[in-house]
C-alpha cells in the first residue's frame, strides 16, 4: 500500500475515533485514541518513562521493547488506562490495578506491540503536512506585521483554557467536559489548527503585502487559513 493511501486511512481512522482491538488469550482489549483529558491524567507517567524522543520518533518499536523491559509497571498502568474510553473507568482505580496487574503478567515482545501504537499514536504532525497547513504558518509573521487592528485589544488565551477549552466550546456549543473527555485529542488539536476564519485587509495592508486592491485573504483557500489562525492568536 502506498504511503498516501496509508496516512487517508489513518485520518480516516483519526476521524472516527476507531479503537485498535487486540487479544490477550480469549479476551478482546481495545487501545482508544487518548482525549484531552487522558492526556493530561497521564502526563506523569510520561514522564516518569524518560522516554528518548529521538528514538520514539525514528524506532518507536526499540524504544517501547527497552521500557517494557526497564519500566514494565508504568508501561502497563499506562495500556491500562489506554483500555478504558470513559472518565468514570479512567478514574476507577480498582479497574486500573486490575487490568494493569492483567498486563503485567505478558512477555515483554508483546507489551511493546501495543506499547508502540501509544508511542506512536499522534499523528498531528503529519496531518499538518499532508494537507499543507505546516507551509502556511510560513507566512503568518509576515501577515501579523501588517495586520493593524487598532479598534479592539484582546485579553486572555494564556493557557489551554483560552486557546484550546474555551475556543471549542464558544465554536461548539460544547461542554468542557466533552471537549476534555469526549473528543480525541487529535481530532481536537486538527479542529483549532484548521478552523475557517476570514480577515479583511485594509488598502494600505495589501498592499504591504503585495495584493491587490479589493483583495482579501480567504480562509477557505487551506494556504492561508492557518496563518490566520496564528495571527488573529497573537
Amino acid at each position: 500500500m502506498k504511503d498516501k493511501e496509508l496516512l487517508e486511512m489513518n485520518i480516516a481512522d483519526t476521524i472516527i475515533e476507531r479503537p485498535i482491538g487486540f487479544n490477550i488469550g480469549s479476551q478482546q482489549f481495545y487501545l482508544y485514541p487518548p482525549t484531552l483529558g487522558m492526556t493530561y491524567h497521564l502526563a506523569g507517567l510520561f514522564k516518569s518513562l524518560e522516554a528518548d524522543a529521538r528514538l520514539v520518533s525514528t524506532n518507536p518499536y526499540l524504544e517501547a521493547i527497552r521500557l517494557c523491559t526497564e519500566k514494565k509497571e508504568v508501561v502497563c498502568r499506562i495500556l491500562s488506562n489506554f483500555t478504558f474510553n470513559r472518565k468514570e473507568d479512567v478514574f476507577d482505580s480498582v479497574k486500573i490495578e486490575a487490568r494493569t496487574k492483567e498486563f503485567s503478567e505478558l512477555e515483554v515482545e508483546e507489551l511493546a506491540t501495543m506499547f508502540t501504537i501509544v508511542l506512536s499514536g499522534d499523528n498531528t504532525e503529519e496531518f499538518i503536512k499532508h494537507f499543507g497547513i505546516d507551509k502556511e504558518r510560513l507566512e503568518r509573521n509576515r501577515i501579523a506585521a501588517v495586520k493593524k487592528d487598532n479598534s479592539s485589544i484582546t485579553f486572555g488565551g494564556n493557557s489551554t483554557y483560552g486557546t484550546l477549552i474555551d475556543f471549542a466550546c464558544q465554536r461548539y456549543g460544547w461542554t468542557m467536559d466533552y471537549v476534555v473527555w469526549g473528543i480525541s485529542y487529535t481530532n481536537l488539536k486538527m479542529l483549532m489548527v484548521d478552523a475557517i476564519t476570514t480577515i479583511y485587509l485594509s488598502e494600505d495592508e495589501r498592499k504591504l503585502l503585495g495584493k491587490g486592491a479589493g483583495e482579501v485573504i480567504n480562509a477557505d483557500d487551506p494556504r492561508n487559513r492557518e496563518l490566520i489562525r496564528e495571527m488573529i492568536r497573537e
